[in-house]
């Protein structure tokens, strides 16, 4: 990509959007535009919500879908451009969505725009090694197993682990795809009561037990 390129990160101003539960609309105090040269999380979340809405459309709307693609792969390379963290950029979001790594992010992205694109370029990036290292898709932990606003692996490993038993596109894809099974059926399997391995709150959310 040809830069100087920026990411519209937040409209609003975080505290008082907290305690102003209104219709934007009705919101009548200064809500500012942040954006970000570095915000490689948010970019690549950004980019597979483009790319999966890509396939919802594509039968129905061709030309739609294409723009979503396009605006999802730019958004992709922006991503792996210059790194950084959002609430690097923006502090006060810390408080509410922190973000604690990338890594994560770019399995999410470039999973979704395999599945929207079909380039495999995509898929070598999602089962790259090393990535998955980085992102805790070989550590043993059950923080990793929940899917959060903080951390997009198992959402990625569920959706590799499909493609593995549906498709099995085999070397070189396989060695990670086989870890990302693995690791799919350990959270699946512990998210069952009789395994305890999470409280759950009200919701149906899991929460690891401590």
């Amino acid at each position: 990509m040809n830069g100087p390129w920026a990411c519209m990160i937040k409209v609003g101003d975080a505290p008082n959007d907290h305690g102003c539960w209104e219709r934007p609309e009705d919101m009548d105090y200064e809500r500012p535009v942040a954006t970000c040269a570095a915000c490689s999380d948010l970019a690549a979340e950004m980019a597979a919500a483009l790319a999966a809405a890509s396939i919802v459309f594509k039968k129905h709307d061709h030309r739609y879908s294409s723009n979503l693609v396009h605006g999802a792969e730019l958004l992709f390379a922006f991503a792996r451009g210059p790194r950084a963290r959002y609430t690097t950029q923006l502090t006060d979001a810390s408080a509410f969505y922190n973000s604690t790594s990338y890594w994560d992010e770019f399995i999410w992205g470039s999973t979704w725009l395999y599945f929207a694109t079909g380039n495999s370029s995509y898929l070598s990036l999602a089962t790259n090694l090393k990535l998955a290292q980085h992102a805790g898709g070989i550590a043993d932990s059950l923080d990793d197993r929940v899917f959060s606003w903080d951390n997009k692996l198992p959402g990625a490993q569920l959706l590799l682990t499909r493609l593995r038993i549906m498709v099995n596109p085999g070397y070189p894809y396989e060695d990670v795809l086989h870890l990302f099974n693995n690791q799919t059926n350990i959270a699946m399997c512990s998210y069952l009561p009789q395994f305890k391995a999470y409280n759950v709150t009200r919701g149906n959310i899991p929460v690891p037990r401590r």
